[in-house]
Protein backbone atom coordinates (compact mmCIF):
# COMPACT_ATOMS: atom_id res chain seq x y z
CA UNK A 1 0.00 0.00 0.00
CA UNK A 2 1.27 3.45 -1.12
CA UNK A 3 1.33 6.38 1.54
CA UNK A 4 -1.70 8.74 1.11
CA UNK A 5 1.36 11.00 1.12
CA UNK A 6 2.73 9.44 -1.76
CA UNK A 7 -0.28 9.72 -4.02
CA UNK A 8 -0.19 12.53 -6.65
CA UNK A 9 -2.14 15.34 -5.79
CA UNK A 10 -5.38 15.79 -7.74
CA UNK A 11 -5.71 11.93 -6.47
CA UNK A 12 -4.83 13.55 -2.92
CA UNK A 13 -7.79 15.55 -3.85
CA UNK A 14 -10.11 13.12 -4.91
CA UNK A 15 -9.87 10.56 -2.49
CA UNK A 16 -10.23 13.39 0.05
CA UNK A 17 -13.92 14.41 -1.82
CA UNK A 18 -14.97 10.76 -2.13
CA UNK A 19 -13.96 10.13 2.12
CA UNK A 20 -16.32 12.94 2.89
CA UNK A 21 -19.69 11.02 2.42
CA UNK A 22 -17.57 7.08 2.25
CA UNK A 23 -16.05 5.47 5.28
CA UNK A 24 -13.25 3.58 2.73
CA UNK A 25 -11.97 3.76 -0.40
CA UNK A 26 -9.95 2.52 -3.15
CA UNK A 27 -7.27 3.19 -5.51
CA UNK A 28 -5.89 1.47 -8.78
CA UNK A 29 -3.50 2.08 -11.50
CA UNK A 30 -4.40 0.93 -14.69
CA UNK A 31 -3.90 1.87 -17.83
CA UNK A 32 -1.35 4.75 -16.98
CA UNK A 33 -4.12 6.19 -15.26
CA UNK A 34 -4.89 6.53 -11.27
CA UNK A 35 -9.05 4.95 -10.15
CA UNK A 36 -10.54 6.26 -7.42
CA UNK A 37 -13.44 4.55 -5.94
CA UNK A 38 -15.63 3.66 -3.07
CA UNK A 39 -15.55 -0.09 -3.81
CA UNK A 40 -13.21 -2.37 -5.85
CA UNK A 41 -14.52 -5.24 -8.54
CA UNK A 42 -13.08 -8.33 -9.84
CA UNK A 43 -12.84 -8.63 -13.52
CA UNK A 44 -11.61 -11.82 -15.14
CA UNK A 45 -8.65 -9.78 -16.84
CA UNK A 46 -6.18 -7.08 -16.34
CA UNK A 47 -4.37 -4.52 -17.90
CA UNK A 48 -0.35 -5.21 -17.73
CA UNK A 49 0.18 -2.48 -15.51
CA UNK A 50 -2.84 -2.77 -13.18
CA UNK A 51 -1.99 -2.14 -9.32
CA UNK A 52 -3.70 -1.79 -6.49
CA UNK A 53 -2.46 1.21 -5.32
CA UNK A 54 -3.99 1.15 -1.60
CA UNK A 55 -7.18 1.49 0.45
CA UNK A 56 -7.96 4.43 2.58
CA UNK A 57 -10.25 5.27 5.57
CA UNK A 58 -11.99 8.52 6.26
CA UNK A 59 -10.14 8.13 9.92
CA UNK A 60 -6.66 8.02 8.48
CA UNK A 61 -7.81 11.24 7.11
CA UNK A 62 -9.87 13.56 9.08
CA UNK A 63 -10.42 14.22 12.21
CA UNK A 64 -13.02 13.37 13.95
CA UNK A 65 -14.34 16.78 14.21
CA UNK A 66 -13.53 16.80 10.48
CA UNK A 67 -15.46 14.15 9.98
CA UNK A 68 -18.91 15.38 11.91
CA UNK A 69 -18.17 18.56 9.47
CA UNK A 70 -18.26 17.05 6.29
CA UNK A 71 -20.82 14.33 7.23
CA UNK A 72 -23.27 17.81 7.99
CA UNK A 73 -22.49 19.40 4.82
CA UNK A 74 -22.79 16.42 3.18
CA UNK A 75 -26.29 14.70 4.24
CA UNK A 76 -27.26 17.94 6.07
CA UNK A 77 -27.84 15.81 8.96
CA UNK A 78 -26.88 15.43 12.43
CA UNK A 79 -24.12 12.48 12.82
CA UNK A 80 -25.00 10.11 15.82
CA UNK A 81 -21.19 11.23 17.44
CA UNK A 82 -22.32 14.67 17.80
CA UNK A 83 -22.26 16.28 20.97
CA UNK A 84 -23.21 20.09 20.28
CA UNK A 85 -26.59 21.58 20.18
CA UNK A 86 -28.56 20.26 17.34
CA UNK A 87 -30.70 23.63 16.08
CA UNK A 88 -32.50 21.59 13.25
CA UNK A 89 -33.93 24.80 12.59
CA UNK A 90 -30.25 26.02 11.51
CA UNK A 91 -29.60 22.65 9.78
CA UNK A 92 -32.69 22.89 7.85
CA UNK A 93 -31.66 26.65 6.63
CA UNK A 94 -28.57 25.14 5.07
CA UNK A 95 -28.01 25.23 1.43
CA UNK A 96 -26.18 22.73 -0.74
CA UNK A 97 -22.75 23.85 -0.95
CA UNK A 98 -22.79 25.31 2.33
CA UNK A 99 -20.00 25.36 4.40
CA UNK A 100 -19.93 24.44 8.28
CA UNK A 101 -17.13 24.77 10.98
CA UNK A 102 -17.21 23.35 14.79
CA UNK A 103 -16.52 26.69 17.24
CA UNK A 104 -16.91 25.69 21.20
CA UNK A 105 -18.27 22.25 20.49
CA UNK A 106 -21.41 23.49 18.03
CA UNK A 107 -22.05 23.75 14.11
CA UNK A 108 -21.96 27.09 13.00
CA UNK A 109 -22.05 28.66 9.14
CA UNK A 110 -18.60 29.23 8.27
Amino acid sequence: MKNFNELPASIKNEVKNLLKIYDKCFVAYENAAYHVSPSIAITASYAVDHKVIGTYTAKEIYTAEERIINYVESFHEFPIQYKGKRDYRWLNSLAWGSKVKMENGNLVNA
